[in-house]
């Protein structure tokens, strides 16, 4: 089979891996009658029968344990065409069983009662190392006698695609790769943050999701400068009359750290010190931002909101803020101006108070005038 074929199919498992799973079909008769979709004995009209006859037979081949033989049910036998039988057999099912430390394929060949079974081969590994990394997250699909298995490792996106070929004296490894799509994912994450490409980073958060990220160490460690870089790009994409930009970019700095550290209440203004700052016992405690780092981006998110107009999106979130930080004295002013412009005057003149006083002396020469304006206003 050409190379570009091969990689073709393995594509197409990995779409219908990715929609669903694969169909499943009646079974369709002898090895002769063309395309064949591989069917569970559970499926089958006499099932119960055959799986009587063919379970027994792979557990005492591969000798399991009871506990092993225990997960060999009439779902995990699968009814196969992979052409080249032996003699005197016209069908043949496969089966991924876990025995002991490791997951094996079995072949065998059954007359058409399966009152005749032969043991054809087994698949564990290849030169690469293990096959089949986990029987409850495995997919295959099957082309005349080549055979394409995707599995995944239990609690990570870590996965072994493999490509054998039946020659009908044993299984030949053609093709078996390793790969981790998050992992992928966190190095082009990386990559982007290096080159300060924000917007590379938004098409990338837009385009995939990783799976398990809570598995990497990427997913806490890139948190925090793509927050950061995030927030650069917005200071200068608000200095530049872009504010929607800028408050594209914190939207997703800030996504990005809340599903890190799972602190996904700051748009409602529901944060407290511990979310942001995390506990003694805190996953990669060291890779937050400090409570004064991150209460000033929350600052500027708001501030960038109010300047957009979108003032009962900004409220919450510098009302958080002051909570947060009662020392941040930008902050009071840039609530009080939203609260105004809602028409909350009362709330309004007393953030512009606060903010005069903590100004101090400076507050005359530093205060733009609406301060006072506001403060006095009838």
């Amino acid at each position: 089979m050409k190379n570009k074929y091969k990689r073709l199919l393995i594509a197409a498992l990995a779409l219908l891996i990715a929609l669903g799973g694969l169909p499943q079909a009646p079974y369709a008769g002898a090895a002769d009658s063309g395309a064949f979709e591989p069917t569970t004995l559970a499926e089958l009209e006499n099932g119960e029968e055959l799986y009587g006859s063919i379970e027994p037979f792979i557990a005492d081949q591969l000798e399991l344990s009871e506990e092993d033989e225990e997960a060999v049910t009439a779902d995990s036998i699968y009814e196969v065409d992979l052409s080249n039988y032996p003699k005197g057999y016209t069908r043949q099912f496969i089966s991924f069983i876990f025995n002991y430390d490791w997951i094996e394929l079995v072949l065998v060949a059954t007359n058409e009662d399966a009152s005749k079974i032969a043991l054809l081969d087994r698949a564990v590994s290849s030169d690469g190392g293990d096959m089949f990394l986990n029987t409850a997250k495995l997919d295959f699909m099957t082309e005349d006698n080549q055979i394409y298995i995707w599995t995944q490792a239990p609690y990570s996106a870590y996965e072994s695609r493999v490509q054998l070929e039946w020659a009908g004296d044993s299984f030949y490894v053609v093709e078996h790769e390793f790969d981790d799509p998050t992992e992928n994912y966190y190095a082009e994450m990386a990559a982007l943050i290096e080159a300060k490409d924000i917007e590379g980073l938004i098409e990338l958060s837009e385009l995939d999701y990783p799976q398990y990220p809570g598995a990497y160490e990427a997913a806490y460690t890139l948190a925090a400068p793509a927050l950061k870089l995030a927030h650069q790009k917005a200071l200068a994409a608000n200095k530049a009359n872009s504010t929607r930009a800028a408050v594209k970019y914190l939207e997703y700095g800030l996504a990005q750290y809340a599903s890190a550290f799972d602190i996904e209440g700051y748009a409602e203004g529901d944060l407290t010190k511990a979310d942001i700052t995390g506990t003694a016992d805190s996953l990669y405690a060291e890779s937050r931002l400090t409570l004064s780092a991150y209460a000033g981006i929350l600052n500027d998110y708001g501030y960038f909101l109010s300047v957009i107009g979108q003032n009962k999106k900004a409220k919450p979130v510098l009302a958080n803020v002051v909570q947060l930080v009662p020392s941040r004295t930008v902050a009071y002013l840039n609530l009080a101006d939203v609260e105004w412009a809602l028409g909350q005057r009362s709330a309004a003149k007393s953030h512009y108070k606060i903010y005069w006083k903590q100004l101090g002396s400076k507050a005359s020469s530093v205060a733009p005038k609406r301060v006072q304006e506001r403060i006095n206003a009838k």
